[in-house]
């Protein structure tokens, strides 16, 4: 049982921008990001393609084309690929709907909170930089 769990999308936009960014100025292609990560290259292309439309991303054609990211790995932070999905984090909007007097939360709304804050700043503090070595034997 998963108590926090991440979408497969941003799973998949995550480790796709850090095995892109380990790609380096070659590229890489949705193929061959499906085939190191095993997931389906159809739904990869969709996540791959909302990081481009975002501005994180971009790809070229031909034979020797694939994804590159549109700027340095240093200047991306994991909020931003987040975001590309999913929308801007609106701080408080963590834990409760539009209706803050709703009950249900009462119990958890501190814990709720806490975590949600520090998954944020971890996004915001981490930097595909930070990640992308991980990816560097995936693409070698």
């Amino acid at each position: 049982m998963k108590i926090i769990a991440l979408s497969e999308a941003n799973i998949l936009s995550i480790h796709s921008m850090a095995i892109i960014a380990a790609a380096g100025e070659k590229g890489i292609s949705v193929h061959k990001i499906a085939e190191l990560t095993n997931c389906s290259k159809h739904h990869l292309f969709k996540v791959v393609e909302t990081l481009a439309k975002s501005g994180l991303a971009y790809s070229t054609r031909g034979p020797l084309g694939g994804f590159h990211l549109k700027k340095p790995a240093d200047q991306i932070n994991l909020l931003e690929i987040y975001e590309s999905l999913n929308g801007t984090v609106n701080i408080d909007e963590l834990c409760f709907n539009k209706n803050k007097e709703e009950t249900n939360y009462i119990f958890f709304d501190h814990l709720c909170h806490e975590l949600s804050m520090k998954f944020v700043n971890y996004l915001t503090t981490t930097k595909l930089s930070d990640i992308m070595h991980r990816a560097n034997f995936m693409v070698k």
